[in-house]
């Protein structure tokens, strides 16, 4: 993972939108969570000229980009919790009418 990536991904665990199993330590998407908070986090980084963030160069739209599409990357629950087989199964099942 590159160090720009690292920080995107940084950011989306440190508002818990992206969440990590505690059985199976895999890293998921909690849609239950308002992503906005990440984006919010990740301006206010830029904007306040933050050594954490100095790769991206004062670029606040690059480091949302790359969040968006980190955050997007990510599993929506974790593939090896039951759970996630049954939502998962639930949602690829055939649409039958009655």
């Amino acid at each position: 993972m590159d160090p720009k990536q690292a920080i995107a991904f940084e950011i989306a665990l440190q508002t818990h939108v992206l969440q990590t199993c505690p059985v199976h330590n895999e890293i998921f998407y909690d849609d239950d969570v308002d992503p906005s908070s990440a984006f919010a986090l990740a301006v206010e980084l830029v904007r306040q000229h933050k050594p954490y963030v100095c790769d991206f160069h004062d670029d606040a739209h690059a480091l949302t980009d790359l969040l968006s599409e980190t955050i997007s990357a990510a599993p929506r629950s974790c593939p090896h919790c039951p759970s996630a087989t049954a939502t998962k199964s639930v949602e690829e099942a055939p649409l039958r009418l009655i």
